[in-house]
């Protein structure tokens, strides 16, 4: 008899053409299992009925030469309404779900590709990965309120409308969500058995999701894929993370979300859609933001300053209400921010444009922390033109400027508390003494030469640790430090140049301390918070544990103690918060 093939294949199996040997439709398959463990986790066989997805990229689409795409007119930011309905009837070819389509300049471009016809999953297979309304509506209640305290997300009517019409908002989009907040979720952590298990759960139906979003650009689609790598880098995933941020970014790039024009409303514009147009701005600052954060050496920026015309996010206040604010701040670098400096450093600017812009400061002295004075730099750091300079006279600039409700106080981080802003007014005021460390870390090793006359210790790592590199082991001869190739070969330092150095470095590592204190203090313990909390709690027990060993190194702090005050006092913090975000395991191991 003729030889046939099987009544069905795994989803995989269809799309690669090859064939799906199994036993009983019971995944994974056997080409799946080989594959790996991811594939074999992703392995999945349709049931009758659901749509053939998984080989409608390869089918030409029919065009239908009687209907024309209406005129849009920015329609990221001109929908007709927040979070529309997750299906509706429209002329484009955007699958149900969408909440924005492409700028003009873009609509044709992406509209002639093949992959325009991919769609979402089927009812069939999305009605039942997602738990209760009332359970996802805790979830996303948490995200907003703790993790995501300064966000694109319209607070009271994104969560008013997923009581009402959970069906409007995209499925991807609260996986997204909740592979994040989860962990910080009773219900859902109870519902799962464990804070991970529930991670991981939201984890997998948002990557199941990915082959049929990723080919359609839209504002609740980069919201999601931008979650979504927050969410892989904080499970220790960093080479997905980076490609699910990377297809965020050049969705951005598509939908022009770093140019100012792009948000341009017109008179008497409707509040939803002013609401609209600041979510769309607001991911495109929390991409580059984030981007920052996770910087390292050779690290290259998403979007160069020099493209960027987007002004900075208004205040919360405008954000909930719908108004237009008289003025916005600007990126130092910035088209904008260099035809009007003072736009940098508006005494008027909001909380959140304040974090965008210290996060890029931080990204600038974290892109430089490994860099040593003979490869990139041939100036001495004690020189007024060196690099360390520049950046400690731009750092204390900026600083200098804040608004007096953005610089740290008890009083302060107890106002913003009250707000339920306090996490993000932390990632400000923690990120900005971070900031002044690292750039002064990276001599570390001349400061123990210098001040201590000791052996240098083995445990010192060979690059200045940063988001992107703390969990990683580089050798000295790959990344060259200024351990393998001392200032002393650029002459003597001035007198008390690395005591003065070593001063400023410990006075930095004594306020991050006390920061690090007030906050757990205040903190519950069913709260959430973001990796770059535990990055500083890291480094300011990293550092404390050096002065502990080396009093001599800054004797102002280590002569009474200190080192060792602040160093159990950080593996105390750490121990408590590192469980939340698997990453961050090799931290706490390391202070230990």
């Amino acid at each position: 008899p003729a030889r046939r093939r099987g009544t069905i294949a795994c989803r995989r199996c269809r799309r690669l053409r090859t064939k799906c040997e199994h036993r009983h439709s019971m995944p994974p398959c056997t080409a799946c299992a080989r594959a790996g463990p991811q594939a074999a986790s992703e392995c999945q066989f349709p049931r009758r009925g659901d749509k053939d997805i998984d080989r409608e990229f390869r089918r030409r689409p029919v065009e239908d030469k009687g209907a024309t795409l209406a005129p849009v007119l920015n329609p990221v930011v001109f929908g007709t309404q927040p979070f529309p309905p997750a299906s509706r009837p429209t002329v484009t070819p955007t699958p149900p779900g969408s909440s924005g389509q492409l700028s003009p300049q873009t609509i044709g471009t992406v509209f002639s590709s093949p992959s325009r016809t991919l769609a979402y999953p089927t009812p069939a297979s999305t009605d039942n990965i997602l738990p209760p309304t009332d359970e996802v509506v805790e979830g996303c209640r948490v995200f907003v309120t703790t993790y995501f305290q300064l966000g694109f997300i319209p607070k009271a009517t994104f969560l008013d409308n997923l009581r009402t019409n959970p069906g409007s908002v995209s499925r991807f989009l609260l996986a997204c969500i909740l592979s994040i907040s989860a962990r910080f979720t009773k219900t859902l952590v109870r519902r799962y058995g464990s804070a991970r298990k529930a991670t991981d759960h939201f984890l997998q139906v948002a990557r199941s999701m990915v082959p049929t979003e990723m080919y359609n650009p839209s504002l609740e689609r980069i919201q999601a894929f931008f979650l979504l790598a927050i969410s892989q880098w904080g499970n220790d995933d960093r080479d997905r993370s980076s490609m699910d941020m990377g297809v965020a970014v050049r969705m951005a790039a598509l939908l022009k979300l770093h140019c100012e024009e792009s948000y341009a409303l017109p008179p008497n514009c409707p509040a939803d859609r002013v609401v609209r147009s600041e979510s769309a701005r607001r991911v495109f600052w929390m991409i580059q933001s984030q981007e920052n954060l996770h910087s390292g050496y050779k690290t290259p920026a998403p979007f160069p300053l020099e493209d960027i015309t987007t002004l900075l996010p208004c205040d919360e206040r405008d954000f909930a209400f719908g108004h237009i604010p008289n003025e916005r701040a600007a990126e130092a670098g910035t088209p904008p921010a260099l035809a009007n400096p003072e736009l940098v450093n508006s005494p008027n600017r909001c909380l959140f444009a304040t974090l965008i812009q210290a996060h890029g400061l931080w990204g600038r002295v974290a892109r430089k922390a490994c860099r040593n004075d003979n490869a990139i730099n041939k100036v001495p750091p004690w020189s007024l033109d060196s690099e360390l300079q520049t950046t400690i006279i731009e750092l204390g600039r900026w600083e200098g400027l804040l608004p007096e409700e953005h610089t740290f106080s008890v009083w302060n981080l107890s106002a913003w508390k009250h707000q339920s802003l306090h996490l993000a007014y932390l990632s400000v005021t923690m990120v900005l003494r971070l900031t002044h460390i690292v750039a002064r870390r990276v001599y570390l090793h001349d400061m123990l030469a210098t001040l201590t006359n000791e052996q240098l210790d083995q445990s010192l790592e060979s690059t200045t640790p940063t988001m992107a590199n703390a969990n990683e082991n580089f050798s000295s001869t790959s990344h060259p430090t200024p351990a393998s190739t001392p200032c002393g070969t650029l002459g003597t330092a001035p007198q008390y140049f690395w005591e003065k150095t070593s001063e400023e470095l410990f006075d930095n590592v004594s306020k991050l301390h006390d920061q690090i204190n007030e906050y757990f203090k205040i903190k519950s313990s069913d709260e959430g918070f973001p990796q770059i909390l535990v990055f500083c709690v890291y480094m300011c027990g990293s550092l404390s544990s050096f002065l502990w060993r080396y009093p001599t190194l800054c004797p102002r702090f280590g002569s009474r103690g200190n080192g060792e005050m602040m160093a159990r006092r950080c593996l105390e913090v750490l121990s408590a918060l590192h469980a939340a975000w698997p990453t961050s395991s090799n931290w706490q191991k390391g202070l230990q």
